[in-house]
């Protein structure tokens, strides 16, 4: 067991050592810390410390998610009394982009976000007469969105995701619409060239520095050349998002390299065990280029880490079972892909184990649900005619008379059913035919009848217009069935009015309570930040973590991310930690059996060849039985 007394000297400040080093600081300073080192705790109290010792100073704490903001905002007002506590706010790098916009100029642009996003690139690719896969041009125009100076790849204009990115900014202009990669861009640019003035603070703090893009680090080393005092914390061996941006290790090099930046690591952890973090400290010891860090654990020992080995998923997600039924505290499955976890999520379902999902896609988050439920929307609500020009591009419409319908309504203040297009006005049949129903389709229904009569006829309208596309058709029809289905009373009208609510971003975040006896069931991605008393990581397969792609070295992070990955679903762990993996062959339709994680081995590398042997026997004995069976 650690001596905790030297890292709990603080009893007055409720700090430790390290924490009140970096609480005391008041210049450009870096602080690296560990899973469940209290980095929160830490930055509170530097800003209650800091706007105590000068009444002039300004604080702005930068986060990434609204529930990260929300969750400082509350804990600065507990800890900060008196007036400083209006000195101090906490708030995330779009919010304060999109602020400093709004506040240096009249800021009119649409924000495009979810669904809405999807949809803007398809009818910017079909008018560029462009074809790629849509989650392909999406990360294209991610990727290019992301750059301070946008250009080619490779110096390549004719590079495909290049053309679209060039297509998709075209089209957001001549409809005055932005997204948040613009955003970012313009109020850094705009700090720059001295047409915005820089966010008005003396210091600001950097919450999970770690995940910074090249533009968001732009933006603050730009605010820290202008004057204020820069502290960042995060921790480089929890970076797991280079494929949106996300610099990493490398960024705190150039922080430190940029503003000779004071260095401080939270090494104590306080969630894991000591055996969770020793096993966690040996695998990702293995990446190469991260800041070096001792490691230590502020729990008593006793901490559970296992690993199992099962010939077929069958196999492990039925000791998956098993061992949640003998012992259901506080579970956590985690897998490294969705597949893996609707398996997971079926011996559940199959086993009547209470569960919770995390990071699972919302239904009104997909483009296609999205676009619908506005379609149903503007039916009803004619006088809106917000989403007239991405309905009709949905639908395939020529770009050119979006624009002349659009114009049109804003210029006549008409709804799109009274709407009379010239005589010279060449748009597709889909449009026409929504032009020609638009008033009848949105009127009233006065019975059930009714109600699933109108239903199936929009439905069937879509469905024909868009092709019959597998996906989408079902799509479009369970929007209709829930629709249809609404526990309420109220024919067409109102229940597309009920429904529409999901149109309006929800402003509550997720709750991350976990009710006892409840299995929480995560994407390894999704479960960074969160923790629990008994986590099972399952199919820890070569493959599948790390993943071919990063094998392949077709991945952004590569290898060294995967491993970063796996170390943070290992650190969510409190008390016990389940490591799985199955010899099931692979969906490539070979014969060849999957291997365990190169992770495992790094690890646990006498743990699994014992696991592994145990495995060969077993599998020996299966097929004598088979044979026995046969004869």
């Amino acid at each position: 067991m650690p001596n905790i007394q030297k890292y709990l000297w603080g009893k007055v400040s409720g700090l430790t050592e390290d924490q009140q080093l970096v609480a005391d600081s008041d210049g450009h300073t870096m602080c690296c810390a560990l899973p469940g080192s209290g980095k929160s705790h830490t930055m509170v109290a530097l800003a209650d410390n800091l706007v105590n010792t000068d009444p002039t100073y300004k604080l702005l704490l930068i986060t990434f998610t609204k529930a990260a903001a929300e969750e400082l905002n509350e804990r600065l007002g507990q800890k900060i009394k008196g007036s400083g506590k209006y000195r101090a706010k906490a708030a995330t790098f779009d919010s304060v982009f999109g602020q400093q916009l709004r506040n240096g100029s009249r800021n009119t642009k649409r924000t495009l976000v979810g669904g809405e996003q999807y949809n803007f690139l398809e009818r910017a690719m079909r008018h560029a007469g462009l074809s790629m896969d849509i989650e392909e041009a999406m990360n294209a125009i991610d990727t290019y969105g992301r750059m301070l100076k946008p250009e080619p790849i490779s110096g390549k204009g004719s590079n495909p995701g290049w053309l679209i990115y060039l297509a998709y900014s075209e089209l957001l202009k001549k409809n005055n619409c932005q997204d948040f990669n613009l955003i970012a861009r313009s109020a850094y640019l705009g700090v720059q060239n001295g047409t915005l003035p820089p966010w008005d603070a003396t210091h600001i703090l950097v919450d999970e520095f770690q995940d910074t893009s090249d533009m968001q680090y732009a933006w603050i080393q730009i605010h820290g050349e202008m004057g204020a005092k820069i502290v960042v914390v995060g921790d480089d061996d929890q970076s797991i998002y280079s494929w949106r941006g996300a610099a990493g290790y490398q960024n705190m090099v150039n922080f430190q390299r940029d503003f000779n930046a004071v260095g401080y690591v939270l090494k104590m952890c306080f969630r894991c065990r000591p055996e969770i973090l020793a096993a966690a400290k040996k695998v990702i010891e293995y990446n190469e280029d991260r800041v070096y860090k001792d490691m230590v654990s502020g729990r008593e020992e006793g901490g559970i880490v296992k690993l199992k080995g099962y010939l077929t998923a069958a196999d492990e997600f039925q000791g998956m079972v098993q061992a949640i039924t003998s012992d259901n505290r506080q579970w956590a499955v985690l897998g490294r892909t969705n597949r893996i976890l609707d398996e997971a999520e079926g011996y559940l379902k199959m086993h009547g184990i209470p569960y919770r999902r995390l990071g699972g896609k919302k239904l009104w988050d997909d483009n296609v649900a999205n676009i619908v439920l506005k379609l149903l929307w503007s039916l009803v609500r004619p006088r809106d005619t917000r989403f007239i020009g991405e309905i009709l591009g949905w639908l395939g419409e020529d770009e050119e008379a979006i624009q002349m319908v659009t114009q049109g309504l804003s210029q006549k203040r008409c709804s799109f059913g009274d709407f009379m297009p010239p005589a010279w006005l060449d748009w597709r049949h889909s449009s026409e035919q929504l032009h020609l129903h638009w008033k009848d389709w949105g009127s009233d229904t006065a019975t059930k009848s009714d109600l699933n009569v109108r239903v199936k006829v929009i439905v069937d309208f879509l469905k024909t217009q868009r092709g019959g596309k597998s996906r989408e058709a079902r799509l479009i029809e369970l929007v209709g069935d829930i629709l249809i289905n609404l526990k309420v009373e109220g024919g067409f009208v109102d229940r597309v009015e009920l429904l529409s609510k999901n149109l309006a971003p929800s402003q509550k975040g997720g709750d991350e309570e976990t009710e006892r006896g409840v299995v929480t069931l995560s994407s390894l991605h999704s479960s960074k930040g969160l923790q629990w008393e008994q986590v099972w990581i399952c199919g820890a397969n070569q493959g599948v973590c790390p993943s071919n792609n990063s094998l392949e070295e077709e991945s952004t992070g590569g290898v060294p991310e995967e491993r970063r990955l796996f170390y943070v679903g290992m650190t969510r762990a409190v008390d016990e930690l389940y490591l799985s993996f199955n010899s099931d062959p692979d969906s490539s339709g070979t014969a060849k059996k999957k291997e365990p994680s190169q992770f495992l081995a790094e690890g646990f590398p006498e743990e699994l060849a014992s696991v592994e042997e145990k495995l060969q026997l077993l599998a020996k004995q299966r097929k004598d039985e088979e044979q026995e069976e046969s004869a």
